[in-house]
């Protein structure tokens, strides 16, 4: 049993019992349970909303934006081993912008381990906890090909994706594109919302089945496209892969029209000229980028192309941002 304190009266009555520093509770096998007044307080839904709207500063951003700003989201391994204050600004950037980049870092698929290592654990899956991959079909994965890749994020099939991905060009050789994008999700869906919303309500509330299958594998997960905060409103995960598409079987034949739709008009902002920022990887940059947030893909390329790269949990993400006092 708990002795409730009338809240929405706290803003008349907190001046006149703030010398109290807990309320009690009597269960009726005599357990008692003491509650900070300050946590009641600052428990309530409306303080909460207010809190989580500004506890992350981030960055919406096109291409003209990130490149005002890629100043910001480098940093060298040797830095970031050396001082713990390099490590914090690299997760602040990550957190606002979600893209940052690891330089200086010797290509091979130990430094890059490394490299990423001294920020956050690796997360572990049926591509082991490192992966290095070239156009040799280990996996049934187009990223496994030369081919062009459009803008997508990893993991639709997991129940749980990735939360943060690296990639480092360990090697390009005798053979020309493969450049990369980005696109940055979150200003993407600003965009879906001011310009189409009956096209941002549909992808909040259509589950789209995602499906990976190779031998000794099936993974299989339905989720909306657009997930959002249900307390402000805010993006929390885009999930976009037309790669990794399962059976569509969420879903009446009478609404498939409305969804494509949908989805149509979200691509047709991704694909926008001024939404992608291209860049050539190079041996010695690590590029970590938010999964749930930042699109990715690759141009078809010629020649020896190596990549290696791991995936990391999206709890140890916001874990390390909250122990640094990042986020709360």
């Amino acid at each position: 049993m708990i002795c409730w304190i009338y809240l929405p009266m706290c803003g008349l009555w907190r001046a006149n019992i703030n010398r109290i520093n807990s309320r009690c509770g009597v269960r009726s096998d005599g357990h008692q349970s003491s509650y900070d007044l300050d946590f009641i307080f600052d428990s309530q839904l409306e303080r909460l909303i207010s809190r989580r709207s500004k506890s992350t500063s981030l960055t919406p951003w096109n291409r003209s934006i990130v490149l005002q700003n890629e100043r910001h989201l480098r940093f060298s391994l040797p830095q970031l081993v050396a001082s713990d204050e390099v490590s914090k600004s690299l997760v602040a950037a990550l957190v606002r912008y979600g893209i940052v980049f690891i330089d200086d870092v010797a290509p091979t698929p130990t430094m890059t381990e490394l490299a990423l290592r001294c920020v956050f654990p690796l997360m572990k899956t049926f591509f082991g906890e490192m992966w290095t991959f070239s156009d040799k079909q280990d996996h049934a994965d187009t990223a496994y090909t030369k081919l062009y890749l459009g803008s997508h994020t990893d993991n639709t099939y997991f129940c749980d994706a990735a939360g943060l991905q690296a990639l480092h060009c360990i090697e390009h050789s005798s053979g020309t594109g493969g450049e990369n994008f980005f696109v940055d999700g979150l200003h993407v869906v600003n965009e879906l919302r001011r310009r189409f919303p009956n096209a941002y309500e549909v992808l909040c509330l259509v589950h789209v089945p995602g499906e990976y299958i190779e031998e000794g594998e099936h993974h299989s997960f339905s989720a909306p496209i657009i997930r959002v905060d249900p307390l402000n409103g805010d993006l929390v995960q885009l999930r976009l892969n037309v790669y990794d598409r399962g059976v569509f079987n969420t879903l009446p034949q009478s609404s498939m029209a409305d969804f494509y739709d949908s989805l149509r008009q979200l691509l047709q902002i991704v694909r926008e000229e001024q939404q992608q920022w291209n860049l050539k990887l190079l041996p010695g940059s690590i590029v970590l980028f938010d999964n749930w947030r930042v699109l990715h893909g690759r141009q078809a390329y010629t020649g020896r192309r190596t990549m290696s790269g791991a995936y990391v949990q999206r709890t140890d993400f916001l874990s390390k941002a909250r122990v640094l006092g990042i986020i709360e």
